[in-house]
């Protein structure tokens, strides 16, 4: 409509300038060097990361027309009203907006590039000048608050939009939305001058038409009216009277729509085609290449180059140059190449040339001055232009959708979409660069750890996170530098869920962080109600060892408030300093690593048949491996460590990246899997927990191979195809002599037959411990999101650098080495011959 308005201003006084100039002898001179005068700004630019903003944003002011939308998006609006703010937001800019152009469609164009869809569930929100969210918000859907944007950006040149995902201020806080007289309707009106009277002249001169062409045709639509002047509601229809110079005048087949493609170019012919400019050939060809402008959000795949195409700056044109030498085969070299120039020419003999150069006072960027686009010479296959940073650039998107893309795969879509390839050290070039470019130099990190733990602590009260370094002499700077030698940290929703709805069961494990500077992750695993993971603390450390793994039990026990350790259970691989650590720091706990008379049994038999072996097992502690001698306390028979591998495979992909990124990842991952895990115990039915219902199904079926004789007072002997086939159950104390009952707390298939001959439900006697009330205790509290890090609070401590490390020989290996028994080969399970001694089938001799 500004659009329509525009042109409309302009045709209406083009005939009576045009008639004005006749009468002086002027022609249409004048006229055309006020309308070349007049030119379109430049496209909507999605602004690049670290790209600077334009000159114009730092000039407030009406002087210029254009002005800039930032867009707060990807998070999500929480908080009370005087604390109401927008987390997890990511920010980019949109450049080169105009008052006369602003209209909702732009802000749908918005979205579209950054992936999003206006639907019934998004919207978005501007926020007042000078005003804060909780209390400047305007919803954005319709035209009245379109102009209020546009008369604001006169003064303000920068504005700012918020996405809202969720819905979540048109539901829940409908309180901090401005709405009412804050929002009145803004009049777009035109100034049309009175009718002369006598004592004033009719028209004084040509050059006083010029000056009210200039001020009409300018965008003066937001002028304020005064007592000289006759307003009118442009967007309303134009009088009865005037239907004879409205069809005169507007061209219907320019559209509202405010289209980039189609737009500007169809608006553009009209105005040149009038019959009242007048214009030559040659001059009206010039005007048309001046509204020509390269927009590298779409021509950049497949650019064309044609004479008076502006570019926003050299660079810009380079990329082009690039991606067409890429698209077309041909070898493109610059002749001339610097800040203000730029000559190029295809192969030798090849007629094809560019001639480019900035033009700062009529188009403000660097325009083309000649060009031939015919090429005779053959294709190419021009590899050294694709380079990595151009690779970088292209695939940014796959790889932060997939941020483990192999090489091979990453170059099977380079050759789809270039149809050639580099070699793989240029590709894997572009992948470390586009890595580095989502998670950030890995080295800088580490000087953000004081401020993240300070992040931490403020948005969880009660988490934990502490560091220590080591000073080392730099013999270059000559200064003593800090580099990090440790970490603990652990979360306040997992401490508190862990003791109040799990069992006081700790499995313990270290695993490897595969980034440049190494080092070892610790980690403290419960089991759940449910007999999943729950972690609980965390710890970075150089190398496992007794005294590392000590300092981290300590911390552990520090953090959880542990003064009696008899009744804990601890699980580790007891390697590496662990069964040392476990028994200086947990002294009393049971450390983990079948009846005793079955046991005692297999003893003996290992005596007569291996009488080493039997003294080597002698040695070792029976409570730590043997389920007969574990304690009933804890209601847990495990006897591996898979929930540690289980917490180690899930954060496999953290482990790869830069330290805070890490921290940041393992961090998410455990905020949505409490909230998660909440909604699924709302779908869950009964008493028990689903996998504990599992394991009551399995008995049920072992329970038909039983028989039971009862013997009053809720005692059971219970016969089965087992060991001695006999076992005695009791009701009250709940104990089979079986023992899987008391260490579990789940009713063995020997209880269970008993429950079917008595007609009880087996659940009712299953512990308290994996019911789903108590599987709501342990998932009852919630990770609270961190803000982004330019919100970071900054603690100004002394820099941190990475650990200290020595670089070993070889690829990093990524996987850990297995067990012999562990080897597969061909489908099949095999033992190695690893610790065997070989000899030589010849002389025999080792």
């Amino acid at each position: 409509m500004e659009r329509h308005r525009l042109l409309f201003g302009y045709r209406v006084l083009s005939g009576f300038v045009g008639r004005a100039f006749e009468a002086e002898g002027e022609g249409n001179g004048d006229l055309e060097r006020v309308v070349a005068s007049v030119e379109d700004p430049p496209e909507m630019r999605h602004r690049q990361f670290k790209e600077d903003p334009p000159e114009y944003v730092f000039n407030s002011g009406e002087d210029s027309d254009l002005f800039t939308v930032e867009v707060v998006h990807n998070g999500f609006f929480c908080g009370l009203r005087e604390n109401l703010t927008y987390v997890s937001a990511s920010y980019d800019q949109f450049d080169y907006l105009t008052a006369d152009t602003w209209s909702l469609r732009w802000i749908d164009e918005m979205l579209r590039i950054l992936g999003y869809v206006r639907d019934g569930k998004l919207h978005v929100y501007w926020c007042l000048l000078d005003k804060e969210i909780q209390e400047g918000l305007v919803l954005i859907e319709n035209e009245a608050n379109i102009r209020h944007m546009a008369k604001s950006s006169r003064t303000a040149k920068t504005l700012v939009l918020f996405v809202d995902h969720t819905n979540f201020l048109r539901q829940l806080r409908k309180d901090v939305l401005v709405t009412g007289p804050a929002l009145s309707p803004v009049m777009s009106s035109i100034k049309i001058p009175r009718e002369t009277t006598s004592a004033e002249p009719a028209a004084s001169s040509s050059s006083s038409i010029v000056q009210l062409v200039k001020k009409e045709v300018s965008y003066a639509c937001d002028s304020d009216t005064d007592s000289d002047f006759v307003m009118y509601d442009s967007d309303f229809d134009v009088e009865d009277g005037d239907d004879d110079l409205f069809s005169d005048n507007i061209d219907k087949s320019v559209s509202d729509h405010n289209e980039r493609e189609v737009c500007v170019q169809n608006e553009d012919e009209e105005a040149l085609e009038d019959d009242d400019l007048n214009m030559e050939e040659g001059r009206r060809v010039k005007l048309m290449k001046k509204l020509s402008a390269f927009n590298p959000e779409v021509d950049m795949d497949n650019p064309s180059f044609k004479r008076g195409m502006v570019f926003t700056d050299v660079a810009e044109l380079r990329k082009a140059l690039a991606a067409y030498s890429i698209r077309n085969r041909v070898h493109i070299k610059k002749t001339l190449n610097d800040r203000r120039r730029l000559n190029a020419n295809c192969a030798p003999g090849c007629c094809w040339m560019l001639r480019a150069s900035a033009d700062e006072k009529r188009t403000g960027g660097f325009t083309i001055k000649a060009y031939e686009g015919k090429h005779t010479c053959e294709g190419t296959w021009p590899l050294k232009a694709i380079s990595s940073k151009i690779l970088t650039e292209k695939f940014m998107h796959e790889f932060r959708d997939n941020q483990k893309l192999g090489l091979q795969s990453f170059a099977a879509k380079v050759l789809r979409e270039f149809k050639m390839c580099p070699n793989r050290f240029k590709l894997s070039r572009a992948r470390k660069a586009a890595l580095l470019n989502i998670h950030g130099d890995e080295e800088s990190q580490f000087r953000l750890l004081l401020d993240y733990g300070q992040e931490l602590r403020r948005s969880n009260p009660g988490s934990k996170f502490f560091l220590t370094t080591n000073s080392v002499h730099d013999p270059i700077t000559r200064e003593h530098k800090q580099h990090l030698a440790t970490v603990y940290w652990s979360y306040d929703a997992c401490k508190r869920g862990f003791l109040a709805g799990c069992r006081p069961f700790t499995c313990l494990d270290g695993c490897h962080i595969k980034t440049r500077y190494k080092g070892q992750l610790l980690t403290a695993v419960g089991v759940d109600p449910n007999d999943c993971i729950y972690p609980i603390a965390f710890g970075l450390v150089e190398v496992e060892c007794t005294s590392s793994w000590e300092w981290f039990l300590s911390n552990l026990k520090d953090d959880l408030n542990i003064t009696n350790t008899s009744p804990w259970t601890i699980m580790s691989d007891k390697q590496k300093g662990l069964i040392n650590a476990v028994q200086k720091v947990f002294p009393d706990a049971e450390h983990r690593s079948t009846s005793i008379p079955k046991w005692q049994r297999s003893m003996d038999k290992l005596d007569i048949d291996s009488h080493e072996a039997f003294e080597w097992i002698q040695e070792l502690v029976p409570n730590t491996w043997i389920k007969a001698f574990f304690s009933d306390f804890p209601k847990c028979d495990m006897l591996l460590n898979n929930h540690s591998e289980v917490f180690n495979s899930y954060i496999l992909e953290a482990r790869e990246m830069a330290f805070l990124s890490m921290l940041e990842t393992i961090f998410y991952k455990i905020m949505q899997r409490h909230e998660g895990k909440q909604r699924e115990a709302e779908k869950w039915p009964g008493r028990v927990c689903p996998k504990i219902k599992k394991k009551l199904e399995k008995f049920f079926e072992w329970s038909n191979e039983c028989t039971v004789e009862s013997a009053g007072n809720f005692l059971y002997a219970v016969s089965s195809h087992e060991f001695e086939k006999q076992y005695n159950v009791d009701f009250k104390t709940k104990t089979c002599d079986c023992k899987r009952w008391q260490l579990t707390g789940i009713p063995c298939h020997h209880a269970i037959a008993c429950c079917r001959k008595d007609r009880i439900n087996p659940e009712n006697l299953v512990h308290s411990c994996y019911t789903i009330d108590t599987f709501n205790k342990a998932y009852g509290f919630n990770l609270a999101p961190l803000r982004g890090r330019v919100f970071w609070e900054k603690m100004n401590g002394e820099p941190i650098y990475p650990p200290l490390y020595t670089k070993v020989m070889g690829r990093p290996k990524k996987n850990r080495k297995k067990a012999p028994e562990e080897k597969v080969k061909k489908g099949v399970t095999i033992i190695t011959k690893a610790g065997t001694t070989i000899h030589c089938s010849v002389c025999g001799k080792v």
